[in-house]
C-alpha cells in the first residue's frame, strides 16, 4: 500500500505543476487580450475571452482537485507509516 501511495503522490505531484504552470499562462493570455485585443471584431474578442476564461476557470479547478489529492495521499503516508519500526543498521553485523 505504502509504495501505491508514494507512486500516486509524486504523480499528483507532477501533475500539479503541469496545471499550475498552464493556469499562469491561461491567467496572463487573459490579462493580454483584456488589453490588447486580437481583431477589431467585439465578437470574434469575446469568443476568444470565453476560451481564454473557461481554460483557466477548468486548470485552476483541477489544480485544487489534484492539491486536494496529493494532500490524502500525504495523510495516508503519514498514518501507514507510523507504526512501523524503524530500520536498523544491519550493515555491519555480519563482519
Amino acid at each position: 500500500m505504502i509504495p501505491l501511495l508514494l507512486s500516486a503522490s509524486s504523480l499528483l505531484n507532477f501533475v500539479f505543476y503541469i496545471y499550475a504552470i498552464g493556469f499562469v499562462i491561461a491567467l496572463g493570455l487573459e490579462q493580454w487580450l483584456k488589453f490588447r485585443p486580437l481583431t477589431p471584431s467585439t465578437e470574434l474578442n469575446e469568443r476568444h475571452m470565453y476560451i481564454v476564461q473557461t481554460n483557466r476557470k477548468y486548470l485552476w479547478r483541477e489544480t485544487w482537485i489534484v492539491n486536494i489529492n496529493w494532500f490524502v495521499c500525504n495523510l495516508g503516508l503519514y498514518f501507514l507509516s507510523r507504526n512501523l519500526q524503524p530500520v536498523g543498521d544491519t550493515f555491519w553485523q555480519g563482519m
